[in-house]
């Protein structure tokens, strides 16, 4: 493992010490061009000089509204030289959602992208914003995100250390709104220095279809090849038909994945050219996944724990990952224990709540900004709470099995989502699903599923649990089904399953079939 001290992890001064070692290596790739660690270093200079001309300083909070394109990172880098800190924002958020994000987390600058600027809510709403730059704009009233570059090029000289902030990223739990998280310096470089050493990535090529604005992009990502003095090879975002030709294109080892994205690639038509390609392992996929992966494209898929508020908690030493586990214990960086509802350790094998405390400063979220009941209550017996069901076997390998909030109880025992999700989707007709427990006439829950099925297939109900009964406990075996056309997504990607459980009557509604109750509209044979 490469060592490195806490105090070097400070975005600028990294850029600077690649720019300087790699100036003409390539750094960004795109499509359409690239940008060396010299271009980005240059950029990002004349974009703080730029944004300290109209009025940005140390510890402003400036919200990035872009795409993945070619300003993203060099902003990022720009507001880290002046030692504002970053607020990435969801591209798909409007309306009450966006002005949430701007509103509580106190931004003052927006930078965003010209096609997003009709979804500002009023500016009576949002009191505190002072200052719009936009990235091709089409008012000329507007401030333009390039008239920034007509600054010089000095680098500026903030005094930033590791400790300071360098974002607020929004994590979208399954249970309510979302929170800004406030993230140092040392928290999204440790994160991706960590990423790197765990899965042997340096100087790699990473491939990512990910969106910048979440911290898998953005650190397991661009800071990750930043660390490494490798190259980031980024897309707008992820297309089942054109992912192998990128990655050929680029020359990527890895691919930057959320887990639905594997599926949906396993779906898709064998080709001849299944194995002609470069890539080496998928991150962030779910390793239960690995067996089919290797056996039809020879790619890995490698799991570790990380979270926002926490980044890499645990991983496999590499080539030392077992099937299902995200690993043990980042012990240089952590203490975890797996707790019960009081916060009792619980022993190998039995499940509870992911706990964490840092060795180190810094390496963990300070809390959720604006926001101190969330954070007393995450960060209650001075653990930082995750919110994540695991068990740990005698080796001190974790296994995730569910979120808290996911878990459903039925006749006296606990269901894994998770689990009964993975098995629903083994079915060819499916493309994903979501498993949620709703209010039950005898005792504890029922359970009811959400599918959504792969495009010109056709399913009925009674086939679905059918399917179940065959492959699942009795007790595991929904009662409930509805088809829907898309499942509902935090801007993390997760699937928001208290949007789920808000629908109709406590999550059961006129669509929904039930196989002990009469024949409903959803009862029919669903195709998609």
């Amino acid at each position: 493992m490469r060592k490195e001290t806490l105090e070097s992890f400070v975005l600028g001064d990294v850029l600077r010490a690649r720019a300087d070692s790699h100036r003409t290596e390539p750094f960004l790739k795109f499509r359409d061009g690239e940008l060396s660690y010299g271009d980005v270093h240059v950029m990002a200079n004349r974009l703080a000089q730029g944004l300290i001309a109209s009025g940005v300083s140390k510890g402003d909070h400036v919200a990035v509204m872009l795409p993945n394109c070619p300003e993203f990172v060099p902003v990022i880098f720009a507001l880290a030289r002046v030692g504002a800190v970053a607020v990435p924002v969801n591209t798909a958020h409007r309306g009450e959602l966006l002005r949430h994000v701007l509103y509580s987390s106190d931004a003052t600058t927006l930078i965003i992208d010209g096609s997003y600027v009709d979804r500002m809510p009023p500016a009576e709403r949002l009191p505190g914003l002072g200052r719009t730059i936009v990235r091709n704009p089409d008012s000329k009233a507007a401030v333009p995100l390039a008239s920034l570059l007509d600054h010089g090029d000095d680098e500026p000289r903030a005094g930033v250390v590791f400790s300071d902030l360098q974002a607020i990223m929004y994590t979208s739990g399954t249970t309510g709104p979302s929170k800004g998280a406030m993230c140092s310096h040392a928290l999204a470089l440790t994160c991706a220095y960590d990423s790197l050493n765990f899965l042997d990535r340096w100087g790699r090529t990473i491939y990512c279809p990910l969106p910048l604005f979440h911290a898998a992009g953005l650190w397991d990502g661009m800071m990750s090849a930043l660390l490494s003095g490798g190259a980031l090879a980024v897309v707008d975002r992820f297309s089942a038909s054109r992912f192998w030709d990128d990655v050929r294109y680029f020359d990527a080892q890895v691919a930057m994945s959320v887990f639905s994205m594997i599926p949906i690639l396993l779906g898709r038509e064998p080709t001849d050219r299944d194995r002609d390609h470069p890539l080496e392992m998928f991150y962030m996929g779910k390793s239960v996944l690995d067996a089919p992966l290797r056996e039809r494209f020879g790619v890995r898929s490698v799991e570790t724990y990380t979270s926002t508020e926490a980044g890499i908690a645990t991983g496999s030493p590499y080539g030392e990952w077992r099937l299902g586990s995200c690993g043990t214990v980042h012990d240089e960086r952590f203490h975890a224990a797996v707790v019960d509802e009081h916060d009792r350790e619980v022993e190998p094998g039995e499940p509870g709540e992911l706990v964490l405390r840092p060795k180190q400063p810094f390496v963990i979220t300070s809390g959720y900004y604006g926001a101190p009941e969330a954070t007393a209550e995450t960060f209650r017996n001075l653990w930082f709470h995750t919110g994540d069901k695991v068990w740990r076997d005698e080796d001190g390998y974790f296994y995730f099995l569910d979120r808290m909030k996911d878990s459903i109880r039925r006749r006296g025992e606990n269901i894994s989502a998770f689990d009964l999700e993975c098995e629903v989707n083994m079915h060819p007709a499916i493309l994903e699903s979501a498993a949620i427990g709703v209010p039950s006439d005898l005792e504890d829950e029922d359970v009811k599923l959400a599918v959504v099925l792969r495009p010109g297939t056709s399913l009925d109900p009674e086939e679905l649990v059918e399917f179940c009964t065959e492959r699942l406990p009795r007790f595991m075996v929904p009662r409930y089904v509805e088809f829907v056309d898309a499942l509902p997504r935090t801007p993390t990607d997760k699937v928001a399953k208290y949007r789920l459980r808000a629908e109709g009557d406590h999550g059961i509604t006129s669509s929904t079939w039930d196989r002990e109750g009469d024949a409903s509209p959803a009862g029919q044979e669903r195709t998609a």
